[in-house]
């Protein structure tokens, strides 16, 4: 029996999958292969690096609660005016997370990785999705991290390489034909309770998370595949922006409790209507009121 952790992306929301998978790991849900797009490569990538991963998982819980946005996302006036004409291609340089990889992954190529890492990316020019699972693994990350005009695209084997979520591929296909018996979906989710952007960045980030969010909805609907699909249920109500970076703590530990009552069969949803588009009104305060109404707001 294999199994393979499917971690999306969403910006700062990753922290929630850190939070999912320390609770799996709890319950004794191990992972054969790791398969990460945008935040998602980051912290697949880091799980499968050298050391045991109890310890992988403690030590990435506190690299997310040490970081800020600036460590990725810091501002360069002058990067700035150079993409506005033209002369940049991005807003950012990367060159925070490129930092961030190398003092942290402990290892330098993908087919390196203790645990098998395999990241998604997109070819800018044609708009194929594609599947990194060997190389260098800092660049391969950063590809599948390259929000378009947010961080800088990546040239590899004569591609030009940028967000794995916005390419034509179906993940959780891919996935299942990998041979292994079973599939956990981990979304990092989208902001359903009235959290709206107050920058560009977090725009372009909610964006991105909205977007991936309808794939993978269409995905886990249309999925026909041999393995076990178990889709973890993401945040809800959520109210952090994919650009908020000072929510770590919280996220990691609400993550860690949804995810393990899930395991436990409190909350025991399989398809996609966990995924369903929506928004709060008002935020069940109550775990009773969230059991009784997790249809409130629904967007039909």
């Amino acid at each position: 029996m294999t199994t393979a952790f499917v971690l999306t992306g969403g910006g700062s929301l990753g922290a929630v999958q850190v939070g999912m998978l320390t609770a799996l790991h709890e319950h004794g849900v191990r992972p054969d292969l790791l398969v990460g797009t945008s935040v998602g490569a980051v912290n697949a990538a880091y799980l499968g690096g050298p050391g045991r991963s109890a310890d992988r998982l403690r030590t990435l819980a506190s690299l997310w609660e040490r970081m800020r946005r600036q460590d990725v996302f810091a501002v360069d006036l002058r990067r700035w005016f150079g993409a506005v004409r033209g002369a940049r291609a991005s807003f950012f340089d990367g060159e925070g997370l490129d930092q961030l990889l190398r003092r942290n992954l402990g290892y330098e190529l993908l087919e390196q990785a203790r645990i098998p890492v395999e990241v998604t990316s997109t070819d800018l020019v044609t708009g194929q999705g594609l599947v990194l699972d060997s190389g260098p693994v800092v660049s391969a990350v950063r590809a599948s991290a390259a929000v378009p005009g947010v961080l800088p695209p990546v040239a590899r084997d004569g591609r030009t390489l940028v967000d794995g979520a916005i390419g034509e591929l179906d993940l959780l296909a891919h996935t299942a034909a990998r041979g292994v018996s079973d599939i956990y979906l981990l979304p990092a989710g989208y902001p359903c309770a009235g959290a709206r952007p107050t920058s560009a960045l977090g725009a372009a980030l909610t964006a991105l998370s909205l977007l991936l969010h309808r794939q993978l909805m269409a995905q886990v609907n249309g999925y026909r595949g041999d393995a076990r699909l178990h889709v973890v249920p993401p945040l809800c109500p959520l109210a952090v922006s994919p650009a908020d970076f000072t929510q770590t703590a919280t996220l990691l530990t609400r993550a860690r409790g949804t995810t393990s009552d899930w395991l436990e069969g409190r909350h025991r949803l399989e398809d996609a209507s966990v995924l369903a588009l929506h928004v709060h009104h008002r935020p069940p305060h109550t775990a009773a009121e969230r059991a009784t109404h997790p249809e409130e707001g629904l967007i039909r």
